[in-house]
């Protein structure tokens, strides 16, 4: 029962997408006076079948999870071209992530058994060892090279949990939490989604001292947060991207007219913040 419950989850979180099938677009960011524009839209992926959860190893180098014969990898994007980073596994791959301070990409990997856990991969290597025994880890991000932040799957809820890879040892908040976890530009402090209420909070967390504030209130229906390199936080919701600076209240960023961009549902920014990765369900043609 354990299991069906992991792979339920999985499947509804992770791989919802995939019934309609979704591409990752990239876009120029354009800094101005009188505002941001996105231009040069090329997608990345151009591939049958679930391409999601973007992110930049480095300026025009991404990482993302993408489907290969009926498989999901670790594929890597790299000015214009791409290639599988892992070598395939019986499970699929998810949540691709740079493991800061050390080399290497960690994933989720699902296997056909239903067990689900954290793996650190090189490219093409047979090896791919766990990182965090025992914890079925869902989304995470890498706050330093021994503290990982995230959403573990605790009795099929998803809980923020702090892990540090170095000591083995994990701290469940008990904290119902969302799937969108980012580093806060120029701080140690980790953002995350509390669903705790009905009404949904954007947090930070320091994963030493586990102290927790509140940074602020969600637009509803707001899965998918990041944050720009100068502290802007954006908000990704149906065909537009929100922000909000420190002192402002949320206001529209950016709204897509293009067709292919009406249903974004996660992305990434480079880190000089000149570019963005977008997720967006693919259209059927009429």
């Amino acid at each position: 029962m354990k299991n069906v419950l992991l792979i339920l989850l999985i499947i509804t979180t992770q791989f919802a997408a995939s019934q309609t099938e979704t591409e990752i677009f990239l876009l120029d960011i354009n800094k101005a006076d009188n505002g941001d524009t996105l231009t040069n839209k090329r997608n990345i992926s151009n591939n049958p079948g679930y391409d999601s959860q973007p992110q930049f190893l480095a300026n025009d180098i991404i990482i993302y999870a993408g489907e290969r014969d009926g498989q999901t990898e670790i594929i890597q994007y790299t000015r214009g071209t791409t290639r599988q980073f892992n070598k395939a596994t019986s499970g699929g791959e998810y949540s691709p992530q740079f493991m800061k301070g050390k080399r290497g990409i960690s994933a989720v990997r699902l296997d056909p058994d239903g067990l689900q856990r954290l793996y650190s991969y090189l490219p093409r290597q047979d090896k791919a060892p766990v990182l965090i025994k025992d914890a079925v880890v869902a989304y995470y991000t890498w706050a330093d090279k021994n503290f990982i932040v995230g959403a573990d799957i605790v009795e099929s809820n998803l809980h923020l949990v702090i892990h540090n890879v170095k000591n083995q040892t994990s701290d469940d908040l008990e904290i119902l939490v969302g799937r969108s976890f980012h580093n806060i530009p120029d701080t140690n402090l980790i953002s995350f989604i509390d669903k705790s209420t009905d009404q949904w909070v954007v947090k930070s967390i320091n994963p030493n001292t586990k102290k927790i504030k509140s940074i602020t209130e969600l637009p509803e229906g707001v899965e998918d947060i990041n944050w720009l390199p100068d502290g802007t936080l954006l908000a990704a919701k149906g065909n537009t991207l929100l922000s909000k600076t420190k002192n402002s209240a949320w206001e529209v960023y950016h709204t897509f007219e293009d067709e292919e961009l009406q249903d974004i549902s996660r992305f990434a920014i480079s880190p000089n913040g000149s570019q963005i990765a977008i997720v967006a369900a693919k259209k059927d043609k009429k």
